[in-house]
Parts: C-alpha cells; sequence; structure tokens
C-alpha cells in the first residue's frame, strides 16, 4: 500500500492545490483532491462493493494531510529571514581593509546583499551562496575599503523572510578582556596573602612558630647543636 502526496503552492485556475493517489501495488486504487474533499475508489476499484466507514477514515485522514501539507508550504513561502553580521579585517594591499556582510541560515535561497556609502551604492566585490546541511542557505559578500573609512559603510540585505530591507551595521571591535582577567587573578593573590596572614598571625599568638619553620621529633634534634658539640667546637 503507497500513498503519493503532492501539494502547490500557485495552482492554475480550478486546479487542486492538493491531490493524492493510493496505490495497492502497480494498480491505483484511491484518489483524493482538495476540490471534492473526499477519498473516492479509483478505477477497477470503483466497481467493487464499498465498505462506507473504509473510506469516510481515509478521507478524515486525508483532511488533515492536506491542512498539514498547505501550512507547510505557506510557511516554506514566508521564508526563514537570515541572521546577519557585518564585519572588518585588514586587506592584503596596505592602508586597505576588506568588508564582509555575512548571512546565515535563510531560506529561499534567492537574496540580495549590497553595500552603501553614506547611504548611497557602494559597488559590489565577491560574493557567494551555498547549502546547509539543515536545507537553508548561507551567503556572504565582500568588499575593500580604505582603512579608516569602514564605519562610512553599511550593508543592506533583501530576502523573502523579510518584511523589508535590513540595514546591518559594522561590528563593533570586541572589547579586551585583559583587564577582567587582570582584575580577577589580583583578587585571587589577595585572598590568598590575607589567608596566609591571618594563619600566621593565629600561630604567633599561642607561641606557635611560622609554618614553614616548624620541626618535629628528631628534626629539631638534628638541627640544633647540643651542649657537648658546643664544648668540643670551642676546644
Amino acid at each position: 500500500l503507497l500513498y503519493h502526496l503532492t501539494a502547490v503552492s500557485a495552482p492554475t485556475p480550478g486546479a487542486p492545490a492538493f491531490w493524492v493517489s493510493g496505490w495497492l501495488g502497480p494498480q491505483q486504487y484511491l484518489s483524493y483532491n482538495n476540490l471534492r474533499a473526499q477519498a473516492e475508489p479509483y478505477g477497477a476499484w470503483v466497481w467493487e462493493s464499498q465498505v462506507s466507514w473504509y473510506w469516510e477514515k481515509e478521507t478524515a485522514d486525508l483532511r488533515n494531510k492536506q491542512k498539514l501539507f498547505l501550512e507547510a508550504l505557506k510557511t516554506l513561502e514566508e521564508g526563514e529571514p537570515p541572521s546577519m553580521r557585518m564585519k572588518a579585517r585588514p586587506g592584503t594591499a596596505p592602508g586597505f581593509s576588506v568588508l564582509t556582510c555575512i548571512a546565515f541560515s535563510f531560506y529561499p535561497p534567492e537574496l540580495q546583499l549590497r553595500f552603501l556609502r553614506n547611504g548611497l551604492a557602494a559597488g559590489s566585490g565577491e560574493s557567494d551562496i551555498g547549502p546547509n546541511g539543515d536545507g537553508s542557505f548561507h551567503a556572504w559578500s565582500s568588499l575593500t575599503v580604505k582603512s579608516g573609512d569602514e564605519h562610512h559603510y553599511c550593508c543592506v540585505v533583501q530576502h523573502a523572510g523579510l518584511a523589508q530591507p535590513l540595514t546591518v551595521e559594522l561590528e563593533s571591535p570586541a572589547k579586551s578582556s585583559m583587564p577582567v582577567v587582570g582584575i580577577m587573578v589580583g583578587f585571587l593573590l589577595l585572598l590568598i596573602v590575607a589567608g596566609g596572614g591571618a594563619l600566621l598571625w593565629r600561630r604567633m599568638r599561642k607561641g606557635l612558630p611560622a609554618p614553614w619553620i616548624s620541626f618535629h621529633g628528631d628534626d629539631v634534634g638534628a638541627l640544633l647543636p647540643t651542649p657537648d658539640l658546643a664544648k668540643d667546637a670551642e676546644s
């Protein structure tokens, strides 16, 4: 038993937008379309004795599939808008930078990227578009500009998933995280020093030596001279 389901976004006048053919081996036995909205026997099966509950069940099931297919088709037509970024990097020639406008995860694949300088068309450079593994697409376009002039440019993207063209500004350089790391390291060192000082102060209050000169047992005798050894040393 096999079903072929088809949906179209813009049917010609009088033609169905959704239709189904049901097959039993090499023979088609069922037909359905959204205009009649009824599952019906096909071909030689028209003359077979029919069980009403079976065709009622098929009709209900195919109406549900019709709804799902047409809603999915509508979603595809609306499209998935792109996520956008615009970055700058040093160019190969001294005194120049390369601006790159990147579009991520969009559908359908038709998309336009263009650069503006102070609101005026700035020409176009290299560009490319390619598929992603999930059925969406990615694209990029680059333009070489004079260094220091980057923030006069923006990127404009047009896509079916956007209600209107989207303007993308150049990303600001990421702030360095070194000051934050330095503050954290300094704070940890301060805690260690404070903890060591507190430990030393407590030991001194109890009349104990500092932990790094604390000896036990034979260590004291081995390090401190005995009276007899002192006399031998004098003689």
